[in-house]
């Protein structure tokens, strides 16, 4: 899968990066040193994107199921903020055990993950991702869809034929009662009182009990 916008990732968002900007507060600083070390298995940038187009060269140049990019100011925002770490820190740290998932999904759908993540932008937006592909697809697309397709029609060629049988035995069915109906009629006066007549459906073998 072609991987577009990397080159304006690179050139553009890169220089936007905050990897101990200087721009941060040295506290700030502090609790980014110590936020990575806490979760070392989680691959955690600040950034803040200008743009979606950012957003996704981000995302399609990130390997891997433990990516977290965290604006600027909701860092800044934790470091100072107890209650703000603690709501963001369990974003990061349930990021830790995303493999698990990811590979469970992948296994169920038979897709190829690529990698995922999550965005937390400077609103404190948190946003899941997962670039991936579908295996079906990469080994022969044109004819997995064709096979695809062609099931679909025979699917529905037999269902018609099943309905269409269906209908023309209950068709069947009524006209042959509808004589029967007619001839257990003409045999009765109407002077007669009413009687049960018992008639026998042709090739049915099947009693059937009518009042006349």
């Amino acid at each position: 899968m072609a991987i577009t916008g990397v080159t304006d990732y690179t050139n553009t968002y890169a220089a936007d990066r905050t990897n101990g900007s200087s721009g941060a507060s040295g506290n700030m600083q502090d609790y980014l040193k110590g936020l990575k070390e806490k979760y070392p298995d989680v691959n955690i940038t600040v950034a803040d994107f200008k743009n979606g187009k950012q957003e996704d060269a981000y995302m399609l140049g990130s390997r891997g199921y433990n990516n977290v990019a965290i604006s600027a100011s909701i860092v800044e925002k934790m470091s100072k903020d107890p209650a703000a770490a603690v709501k963001y820190e369990k974003v990061i740290s349930d990021m830790t055990g995303n493999a698990d998932r990811i590979e469970k999904f992948a296994k169920e759908n038979n897709d190829e993950i690529l990698g995922a993540g999550v965005v937390i932008d400077k609103n404190g937006k948190v946003s899941y991702w997962m670039v991936g592909r579908s295996k079906d697809k990469i080994e022969n697309p044109g004819t997995v869809y064709k096979q695809k397709v062609q099931k679909q029609i025979e699917e529905k060629r037999a269902k018609k034929k099943e309905e269409e049988a269906l209908k023309k035995k209950r068709l069947e069915k009524a006209e042959t009662l509808e004589k029967l109906l007619e001839k257990a009629g003409n045999g009765v006066s109407e002077n007669e009182p009413a009687a049960d007549v018992k008639i026998k459906e042709t090739g049915k073998g099947e009693q059937i009990d009518l009042s006349v």
